[in-house]
Formats: C-alpha cells, sequence, structure tokens
C-alpha cells in the first residue's frame, strides 16, 4: 500500500478511529473488494476511543514502536555487556529506517493517519499522525549511547547522515501545515510534537534551541493542561480517559526530562492553577481505571517516584500492586534520581532556568486556545468547548 503520490519511501498511516460510514455493502461480495471500495469511496465517520481494526493492515505505525524501542535496548544492552551483536543490530535498524537509499523514511509525516474515503481527506494525513514518530526520543538516545560507547558501526558518516535526516525533520515539524496545526493543540498531541522537536533540536546539536522550544511549551500550553485536582480536562474529556492521562503524562514526562538532560528544573513548573506533572500523577493514581488498562500508569508512578523522591512509600505501594515485580521492568532501569540530576529527587534545592513556579492558583478561565474560536478539535473530528471542559477544572483537590 502507497501512500496518495505514490513514493514508497513517505510514511502512511490510517486514522484510527475513522470507520467506513456506507450502506452499501454487498453481503456476497468479497470482504477484500469491499475494503477495497470502502477505502476510497466511502466517507469515513469518527467513532473516538474505537480502533478500526483494519488499520492494522499497515505495519509503519507499529513497526516505528518496534524499531524505536529495539533500538534502545539493543544500546542499552551494547554499554551494559559490550557485545558487538547488540551495537550491529542497534545500527542496522537505524540504517534500514533512516539511511538506507533502499528502505529508507522520508523526514515527513505527510501522511499520517490519514482518513480514507474520497475528497480531499484521503490525499493528506492529519495533524494526529505526527504522534506515529514520538519514539524519535528512543532513537536519538540510542545513538548517544552507541556514541558514548564508541560503536564501531555508528560511524562518522552514519552520525552524519543522520543529522541531516533530523535536520530535514526538524524543518518539516516547524513549516508544515500538519506541524504548525498539531504545534496550536492543548493537549497530548501538542506535548508528544513538543518532545519531537526539542529532540531533533538536541541531536543536530541546537541545544539553545531545544531548551527554548521546552521553555515555551511549559510557560504555554502547559499551564492549561493541569487543573488544581491534577485533572486533565482535555484528556479527561475523551472516550478512554485514563488511557489519555497516561498518555500525556508520558508526553510531559518526556519533556521534563529532556529539560533535566538541558539543566532545567521543569518538575518544578506549575500550570496557572498551581499543578504539577507530580499532581498529575498523584491524581490518576485515585482513579479508577475501570475497563481500562491501570498497568499503563506504572511508568510514569516511577518516574514521578524518580523525580520528586517517595518519603512516603506511596508510589513504591502503588507499584507493587498493579505491578508485583516493577523492579525488573525497563522503567524502572529508566527512571532512576541519578539520571535526573536537575530533579527535586536530586536536589534539595535547584532554582535553574526552567523552574517555573507558576505562581498563586487561579479562578477557573477558559483555557487560551479558546481565544481562537468555541470548538477546539483535539483530536481529527473530535471537538469540545470550554463548557464541557468547565467541569474536570472545578474539581477540587485530592483529599480536600
Amino acid at each position: 500500500m502507497l501512500p496518495p503520490n505514490g513514493n514508497p519511501h513517505d510514511y502512511l498511516s490510517w486514522a484510527p478511529y475513522h470507520w467506513p460510514d456506507c450502506n452499501w455493502c454487498n453481503a456476497k461480495q468479497a470482504r477484500e473488494e469491499y475494503l477495497r471500495n470502502a477505502w476510497t469511496t466511502c466517507p469515513y465517520a469518527v467513532r473516538d476511543g474505537k480502533v478500526n481494526p483494519d488499520v492494522l493492515t499497515l505495519t509503519g505505525s507499529k513497526s516505528m514502536v518496534h524499531m524505536s524501542q529495539s533500538v534502545l535496548y539493543n544500546a542499552i544492552s551494547y554499554v551494559i555487556q559490550g557485545g558487538q551483536s547488540f551495537s550491529q543490530q542497534a545500527s542496522s535498524f537505524l540504517d534500514t529506517f533512516f539511511l538506507e537509499p533502499a528502505t529508507s523514511i522520508n523526514p515527513n509525516v505527510n501522511f499520517g493517519q490519514l482518513v480514507r474515503g474520497p475528497g480531499p481527506k484521503g490525499r493528506i494525513g492529519t495533524f494526529t499522525g505526527i504522534l506515529d514518530l514520538r519514539g524519535m526520543v528512543k532513537v536519538v538516545n540510542a545513538i548517544a549511547m552507541l556514541m558514548y560507547a564508541k560503536s564501531p558501526h555508528w560511524t562518522d558518516q552514519k552520525h552524519a547522515a543522520m543529522r541531516n535526516w533530523m535536520g530535514q525533520y526538524r524543518s518539516w515539524l516547524e513549516t508544515s501545515s500538519l506541524g504548525k496545526e498539531v504545534a496550536s493543540k492543548p493537549n497530548n498531541h501538542a506535548s508528544f510534537y513538543i518532545s519531537q522537536l526539542a529532540v531533533t533540536n538536541i541531536y543536530v546539536g541546537d541545544l539553545q534551541r531545544a531548551q527554548g522550544v521546552l521553555q515555551k511549551y511549559f510557560n504555554s500550553t502547559f499551564s492549561d493542561q493541569i487543573a488544581i485536582s491534577g485533572e486533565q480536562p482535555f484528556e479527561a474529556v475523551r472516550t478512554r480517559p485514563f488511557h489519555y492521562r497516561c498518555f500525556n503524562l508520558e508526553a510531559m514526562i518526556t519533556n521534563a526530562k529532556l529539560g533535566d538532560e538541558l539543566g532545567m528544573n521543569f518538575w518544578k513548573a506549575k500550570s496557572k492553577y498551581g499543578a504539577t506533572i507530580q499532581t498529575a500523577v498523584d491524581y490518576a493514581m485515585a482513579q479508577n481505571p475501570k475497563d481500562e488498562d491501570v498497568t499503563e500508569l506504572a511508568p510514569h508512578v516511577a518516574a514521578v517516584a524518580a523525580a520528586y523522591g517517595d518519603p512516603s512509600g506511596k508510589y513504591a505501594a502503588f507499584l507493587r500492586r498493579i505491578v508485583p515485580d516493577y523492579q525488573g521492568q525497563p522503567f524502572w532501569y529508566y527512571d532512576q534520581a541519578q539520571a535526573l540530576p536537575n530533579s527535586p529527587g536530586a536536589r534539595s534545592s535547584n532554582p535553574s532556568a526552567g523552574d517555573s513556579s507558576g505562581g498563586s492558583p487561579v479562578s477557573f478561565q477558559c483555557p487560551a486556545v479558546f481565544d481562537l474560536g468555541e470548538d477546539v478539535e483535539i483530536d481529527d473530528g473530535v471537538f469540545v468547548t470550554c463548557d464541557q471542559l468547565r467541569p474536570f477544572y472545578e474539581l477540587p483537590p485530592v483529599g480536600a
């Protein structure tokens, strides 16, 4: 399956929550023929949170996730154990995805999470597709480890070629219509966009620009993302609120970790309601996930325990309850206070450049994004109003 422009090097995935809205299906028609017709002739309607299983017929999204995780695991194994096979495998995956002329992906997501059907929507991706490349932070971490360990397989030539790819991708994120659109969103989409924009700047060596990207996020978008209770209204309004709370926590924590690497302390950054990332994790821990997966929260609890400390043992107790062997999980290895030297957990006091107190909490205000209109699109075809969000902002703090 090729993207609409026919270029096999351009990334392609389908919007997961869109379903064909046709009533002309012939019961005698072969399923494959029906799907082919539906993909191009049926209008598609959004069903928020309900994944259309046929999106899995394209493997790009899953491959990006698996590649980034495999590269990271192999790089970690190479640093710890020194086996050349780990270095070789990590380099091979990177070559295949980014550098080899026959197999490499172009540095854009023009056709990410494309909505199928007739008309212009079937010819260009959506702003949500940029999420598919959120594993770029793991890729950059892996390369940093290969370089630290002086991998013979990750050569200066490959590093230069990868910097060129990253530079082009950074430019696409900043200048494309899809990149500009996702940058304006108030929820997890913008949070993950910032992760990618910051880490591409880090990779190409523009650390000051990376700092600016993160500082702007924590001074603006982040300001409306967490209510005084710790609730995340733009995520709670979705059909799978527990999942989306965890999803945005992943991005916010990643952004704070990137800042920590750059000598900044965004762990203390507060929303305009006086809430921090820790407040959001504490709130999520107190929620009933119902039929959602509570273990999605585990890595974020471990990160907060490392970043803020766990003097009462509440984070360790929560982790023992939901993941009894949590200390044997990869996320526990990633989340150690020593890896976050600018966090409160590593220092008792750290008035670094990224430390933003947020001042005193304010009473409810419509988020700034509503200055642009009454309805705000938070996923493709999913809109919310300020009135829908208000009850989530006005919840009392946990324990109040």
